[in-house]
């Protein structure tokens, strides 16, 4: 018998092709400007936004009319270290296990209503030593790809004799891997000196800085953002909360 040739696989386009599996378009969506569009993805990105009916593509599709579709969210304000813990008996378990799971676990729950960035606030210092961290860190390691963690340490103390220790872990925070160095200086008995702490480790490392703070002292808040206004890594504050309690003119100046 003659020999039989090979088969030759079918050149791309042609009808023996099936939908490319790596690919998504999503038709006729409406984006926060109004403009309904097709938007095209591929290999986890974007390929090409047109308008509906202008894309085509061998892929999958999904009709988006009606929904409005808006980039992933992202989580500013989030405490991966405690998380989960409402319905624990007794106090809220430390050990570094406990804290990876619940880091790992709420994380996973955010990117399920599509946050694909966390900024996690981990305390430092006190009973929890660098322990939260550690944890906080390698739940961030296993989450590579996924979303995108980013934690903040955060220490009780900076100031005086009681402060050097937290000033001390703060700096060992950061060589761990922080990302944002942070904290609460309303907790501080010197408030400005905490800031001052964190500002100028912040500007020695390159860190951003993320600041807990009520907001309900008007004078100190403006302090505070004249302290920071020249640190070029950026500033966040909050959650800012007092602010809802201020005289309408007194919070729209602040």
């Amino acid at each position: 018998m003659p020999d039989t040739p090979p088969q030759q696989p079918p050149s791309p386009g042609s009808p023996d092709d099936g939908p490319d599996s790596s690919g998504l378009l999503l038709c006729g969506a409406r984006l926060a400007d109004g403009r309904a569009v097709d938007v095209r993805l591929g290999d986890g990105r974007i390929e090409a936004v047109g308008t509906v009916g202008s894309l085509t593509a061998r892929t999958a599709r999904v009709d988006l009319s009606g929904y409005l579709l808006l980039p992933a969210p992202a989580e500013p304000h989030a405490h991966g270290d405690t998380a989960l813990s409402a319905d624990c008996e007794g106090p809220v378990s430390y050990d570094a296990g406990d804290v990876q799971r619940r880091a790992t676990e709420s994380a996973l729950l955010q990117l399920g209503h599509g946050a694909t960035a966390l900024r996690s606030h981990v305390r430092i210092g006190d009973m929890e030593g660098l322990g939260s961290m550690q944890a906080a860190l390698s739940a961030r390691r296993s989450l590579v790809g996924l979303v995108d963690l980013r934690t903040v340490a955060m220490p009780r103390l900076l100031t005086g004799l009681a402060g050097a220790n937290g000033l001390a872990m703060l700096r060992d925070a950061v060589k761990m891997g922080a990302s944002v160095v942070g904290g609460c200086p309303d907790l501080d008995p010197d408030p400005t000196g905490y800031v001052e702490a964190v500002l100028e480790l912040a500007a020695e490392h390159g860190c951003p800085v993320d600041l807990h703070t009520d907001g309900a002292d008007p004078v100190r808040l403006g302090r505070l953002a004249a302290a920071a206004a020249g640190l070029r890594t950026g500033v966040v504050v909050g959650p800012l909360g007092g602010l809802a309690r201020l005289p309408g003119e007194a919070a729209r100046r602040a």
